[in-house]
């Protein structure tokens, strides 16, 4: 099995003459209206389709502990009738009536969005569809009270996912302030206690223009888009009391490093995963690191590169090839996150031993590479650089997959972010990839995530508790457990 390789989204655009030069990004335009509202369009006639998606910036990130799931329960009920539709059901078949073949809301820890694929003929009535769901849902007591079941069975699913259980994990221990800020899922007691009324004031405080914006991508007109979307919108108001400004996790949330055990039962009986994570830059208030960490990105997962020879160097550490290592650098508004991993081969050796020994190469082998007190990890620039503008070209490619990554992005930055990234990226050099190494990697303290198999844990749990591990279990993981 491979090791999954993890890379930021890389978005960039065009910038119409309404804001300013272009950028050299063909097809691609932006605008904004009066009362805040951000427009992007993607002019791509291969198909006679078009993708329309509005986004909010809110989610996981805006949530209190009182509120955390409601952003989630929110977007369910989107879908549940508004001013033109009367329910669902009416919901449903304007949709079908045009012609929707995928269409789905999300929420995540930066970002709400709805979106859809239509026939291009229909974009006027896409258009319309959207600004009556976002911006007058119903909020019907009676669906609301349905749809809290369904909700309630996705938040209790997870109870007993694993993927969710390391995941929450690792935010309440690497984000110990504020860990709900992580989890869109939230809280099954809030979600039973949410009325009506909580509902309508998260419209009032983020489903406002001045906080939101229209992606359109397809075989349409940018200036028409730009008149129709003036037509539509133009009447939405801003937000009353202006958008508040969100809290930040700390950079430096731990005194020591943590180490968590997980008996995965995903995991084979002869590897062992191994990660370190540290918290990176984040898009709100250090997005000049943010291209460095790209670049650092990259690096780390080059098969030939250096940080994948320290580690494949150490027999001890059993590694198969430089598919088992690798890491990854990952843009968020306010959470950046930074992971070292590996995946080793048990082979009747101690998992403990050998995930100390990793801690142990990179403290004191990697780190030296990426601060540049040793060479070689970042002697391919050149090629770096070239590697990163390939992804930006792929990400080019297809209006609706450009339009999905520049919403995300969007959501973590802003379009003047986009619109200088490339020129940003260019001018990365080894020395920026060594400080942002010193400021983000050397002497910080993060969280050794080690998952072994069950039967395994079991084996050698005395050894992982003689080592300081706590495990991770369904009970602990969850911040709103309080650790029962």
């Amino acid at each position: 099995m491979r090791l999954r390789r993890f890379f930021t989204c890389l978005c960039f655009l065009c910038v119409c003459s309404l804001w300013s030069e272009s950028t050299g990004i063909e097809g691609l335009f932006r605008y904004k209206l009066e009362n805040g509202l951000e427009l992007y369009v993607v002019e791509n006639d291969s198909a006679p389709l078009v993708t329309i998606e509005i986004a909010v910036r809110t989610g996981a990130f805006a949530q209190t502990p009182e509120n955390a799931g409601l952003f989630h329960l929110y977007e369910h009920m989107m879908f549940k009738g508004n001013s033109r539709y009367a329910n669902e059901r009416e919901t449903t078949e304007a949709m079908n009536a045009l012609g929707v073949g995928e269409w789905n809301g999300t929420t995540g820890i930066d970002r709400v969005n709805y979106y859809f694929t239509i026939p291009s003929s229909l974009l006027r009535q896409g258009l319309e569809f959207w600004s009556y769901a976002v911006r007058t849902p119903l909020m019907d007591e009676k669906e609301l009270e349905n749809e809290k079941k369904v909700v309630l069975s996705e938040i209790r699913g997870n109870f007993t996912t694993p993927s969710r259980i390391a995941n929450a994990a690792l935010s309440r221990t690497l984000y110990p302030q504020m860990p709900y800020k992580l989890d869109p899922s939230g809280r099954a007691e809030n979600v039973e206690n949410c009325t009506v009324e909580t509902l309508k004031k998260i419209q009032a405080e983020y489903y406002v223009p001045d906080n939101s914006a229209v992606f359109v991508g397809g075989d349409v007109d940018h200036e028409q888009v730009f008149e129709l979307v003036k037509e539509i919108y133009g009447d939405w108001k801003p937000s009353a009391s202006g958008i508040k400004s969100p809290s930040s996790h700390s950079k430096t949330p731990l005194k020591n490093t943590k180490k968590l055990v997980y008996p995965d039962p995903r995991v084979a009986s002869v590897m062992t995963y191994a990660s370190l994570y540290l918290r990176g830059p984040d898009g709100e208030w250090d997005r000049t690191d943010t291209y460095a960490a790209d670049v650092w990105n990259t690096l780390i997962n080059n098969p030939s590169g250096a940080y994948a020879s320290a580690l494949l160097s150490e027999s001890e550490l059993n590694i198969k090839d430089s598919d088992y290592t690798g890491g990854y650098y990952s843009t968020q508004r306010l959470s950046g996150l930074i992971s070292l991993s590996c995946v080793m081969l048990n082979a009747e050796s101690s998992p403990v031993r050998m995930s100390e020994k990793f801690l142990d190469v990179i403290n004191k082998k990697c780190l030296p590479l990426f601060t540049g007190t040793a060479k070689g990890f970042t002697d391919n620039m050149e090629l770096v650089l070239r590697q990163l503008e390939d992804s930006r070209i792929y990400s080019l490619e297809t209006a609706e997959g450009l339009l999905s990554s520049l919403s995300s992005c969007w959501a973590s930055c802003d379009g003047d972010y986009f619109a200088d990234y490339q020129q940003n990226i260019e001018k990365v050099k080894a020395e920026d990839v060594n400080s942002f190494a010193k400021k983000y990697i050397e002497g910080k303290k993060g969280v050794l995530f080690i998952s072994v198999n069950p039967e395994v844990y079991r084996k050698y749990k005395k050894e992982f508790d003689s080592a300081g591990y706590q495990e991770v279990t369904a009970d602990n993981a969850f911040w709103w457990n309080d650790g029962k």
